[in-house]
């Protein structure tokens, strides 16, 4: 097993205003929130699937506002208790998935969310943190780094390594502009560039995503 050590980065980061979980927020101010998943489930559309739990005492008007808000392109319940709830949601994810993929950052789930704040625990190389700080930066994005130092868990890079395929089409993704905000190639004619079918490179990009984004200890 080939291990490495890497950096560990606490960053605050701000919904914008006009996604669904900032409106949770403002009308439930004691709502707790945690995001147990969030990857792509959309590529063309830049549309983001996420796994939430959710713990508030008027627990039916927030699965109304949650399920009917203009950002939300899907919502399933797949639990339910007297003040607490799980769900499926999708929604539009205009950068940090992007962002992170560029950058080669990993997230450690469950995220916690307070006050329409997500708390992100990032693990990379401090160059990859530093560059997707910048690209936050760039993008007006609101955040704040909490702590950075080294990380207490040793990344299996068996886990991240990609097949010769994959990072082949990764790379050109990235030098194409697959990644970048706003995207400067739509999904349809990268597939074209690589010679592939449109529905087969989503799959394959969602695969890759998941890889190199998502922290498995």
């Amino acid at each position: 097993m080939n291990t490495r050590k890497a950096s560990l980065a606490r960053v605050k980061v701000k919904f914008p205003d006009e996604i669904w979980i900032s409106d949770v927020f403002r009308k439930f101010p004691n709502v707790k929130m945690e995001i147990e998943y969030f990857l792509p489930y959309d590529l063309e559309e830049s549309i983001g699937n996420s796994i939430i739990e959710v713990q508030d005492f008027n627990i039916e008007k927030l699965i109304e506002l949650v399920a009917t808000h203009p950002s939300v392109h899907g919502f399933t319940l797949l639990e339910k208790e007297q003040n607490k709830i799980r769900f499926n949601v999708k929604t539009k994810d205009p950068y940090l998935l992007y962002a992170l993929i560029k950058c080669g950052v990993l997230v450690k789930f469950p995220v916690n969310v307070r006050e329409g704040y997500a708390y992100w625990r990032l693990v990379s190389s401090r160059e990859s943190i530093d560059k997707l700080l910048t690209i936050f930066e760039q993008k007006d994005i609101n955040f704040e780094l909490l702590r950075i130092g080294n990380s207490p868990y040793i990344l299996d890079e068996d886990k991240e390594r990609l097949s010769i395929e994959e990072s082949q089409v990764l790379d050109e993704a990235i030098r194409k502009g697959f990644f970048e905000i706003p995207r400067l190639i739509s999904l349809e004619e990268l597939a074209h560039h690589l010679g592939r079918s449109k529905s087969a490179l989503s799959v394959m990009l969602r695969k890759i995503i998941k890889k190199k984004v998502v922290l498995n200890i």
